[in-house]
């Protein structure tokens, strides 16, 4: 990312557009299976490749790098390197203003904000989501719109709950709700947005706010076998966080093994499920399968 800055000529022979849709499409299938090894190693060549095709295509090759770079930033921050994720954060940005797409701009609001959420810039990332969200809201008619609309009220439901405005928190989350209501579920721009991504941000919120029974009980209502892989883990290890607060610790391990499953580059790096794990693991809770995992975890009591 750093050797391929947009406003640097490169010399790299151009690529069939089609190979480059057929490449982008497998790095996303990849990020979304949470197979974040396998979706950096294939973007080193990848990145060039895009920024070394113009011309007639260059429209369609921005309509490509916007969901790439939001894997590469997604693939990065997944297994800890927020620094990395921010300059794809960046340059997914680049491509939507280059773009001029009212949707594409709300995705890279969306990977701007989430990056700045994770180090804890709470404040910042909600002021990027409101701009965009307001942005938003004059093209409304485009497509995909308001299901962007909807996630950036599910973003900004979780900056206000980290900055502890719990009420405007809630409100967001009710918003996303009556928007998904009329969206239903999409895949849109890589969102997983609709209802069952509304079910699972709830779920969080409650988590985040003590309120870990509230959080169990709205996880009964999400069909987790029809959610995409990675919404799976966050499912997971969110459940597991709920249940060892109410001490059901054995419930607990088990959910954290069910991630660890479905996705373990992604529960492995993860600083919530490595917590819960140790915090299990001090009880003794889980065992040798508990043990094990901690041990995969690179966590010791």
């Amino acid at each position: 990312m750093v050797a391929h800055p947009f406003d640097e000529a490169t010399t790299a022979e151009p690529v069939p557009i089609e190979r480059l849709a057929r490449d982008s499409e497998l790095v996303r299938d990849l990020y979304s299976r949470c197979d974040y090894a396998g979706a950096l190693a294939l973007l080193v060549q990848l990145i060039p490749a895009l920024h070394g095709t113009g011309g007639h295509d260059y429209r369609a090759v921005l309509g490509l790098m916007i969901p790439v770079y939001g894997a590469a930033m997604g693939s990065l921050l997944n297994v800890g390197y927020p620094a990395h994720a921010l300059l794809a954060a960046e340059r997914c940005g680049e491509a939507a203003d280059q773009l001029g797409d009212p949707a594409a701009l709300a995705v890279a609001a969306a990977n701007r904000a989430r990056v700045s959420a994770y180090t804890g810039a709470y404040r910042p990332a909600r002021s990027v989501c409101d701009r965009a969200a307001n942005a938003l809201e004059r093209h409304l008619a485009a497509p995909a719109a308001l299901d962007l609309l909807g996630f950036l009220h599910l973003a900004r439901s979780l900056h206000c709950a980290g900055t502890h405005d719990l009420a405007t928190a809630q409100d967001h989350i009710t918003e996303a709700a009556t928007i998904a209501a009329r969206t239903g579920e999409s895949g849109a721009w890589d969102m997983a947005w609709g209802p069952r991504n509304v079910a699972l941000w709830q779920m969080a919120l409650q988590l985040d706010t003590g309120r870990a029974g509230e959080s169990i009980e709205t996880a009964r209502t999400i069909k987790v076998d029809e959610l995409p892989a990675q919404r799976q883990v966050y499912f997971y290890m969110d459940l597991a966080r709920g249940l060892a607060d109410v001490d059901r610790g054995h419930d607990a391990v088990r959910m954290l093994l069910n991630a660890d499953r479905v996705g373990p580059q992604h529960a492995r790096s993860s600083t919530a499920a490595r917590e819960t794990a140790k915090s299990l693991l001090r009880k003794g809770e889980g065992g040798s399968a508990l043990r094990g995992l901690c041990e995969r975890m690179g966590v010791a009591a």
